[in-house]
């Protein structure tokens, strides 16, 4: 199998907005195959994608107000993510995610995409994940183990 993309989005200083950050340093200390490729991402949605084109998958995570509990995971792929209302997404980041991927798919072709978005508690500045997006964060790592199989 070639190179699967793991790349979680983030700000470490916004609270449950570094969730993906938070789960990429997390999953980097478990035995996972070689060629997997985790990718902090940080706020810079677009420079984190450009690898996109030379991989076989993608796991993208982020956060997203998509009007759950905090907490609650959703599991998109691409497509689904670009047919959600535009206000759905949360973005303190240089592009949104949707924007992104629409922008990349431009440039090249765009591997199988798989997205997890966890709901936020709290944006407040603080690099403390809320209980809530801690233990979702912890579920999505073993959903990501999952698929990793």
């Amino acid at each position: 199998m070639g190179k699967t993309l793991i790349i979680g989005f983030g700000n470490l200083l916004m609270g449950d907005d570094g969730a993906g950050i938070h789960l990429i340093q997390k999953l980097a200390t478990h035995d996972l195959p070689a060629e997997v490729e985790l990718v902090d991402g940080g706020v810079s949605s677009f420079a984190a994608l450009a690898e996109l084109p030379s991989a076989e998958r993608a796991i993208l995570i982020d956060t997203m107000a998509g009007g759950g509990t905090p907490g609650t995971i959703y599991r998109l792929t691409a497509q689904q993510l670009d047919a959600l209302p535009k206000t759905s997404a949360i973005s303190v980041h240089d592009f949104s995610l949707p924007d992104s991927l629409q922008l990349i798919g431009r440039i090249g072709e765009l591997p199988p995409i798989l997205i997890y978005a966890i709901e936020p508690a709290s944006l407040e500045l603080t690099m403390q994940l809320s209980r809530p997006v801690e233990l979702a964060v912890e579920k999505v790592i073993g959903y990501i183990q999952a698929e990793l199989c």
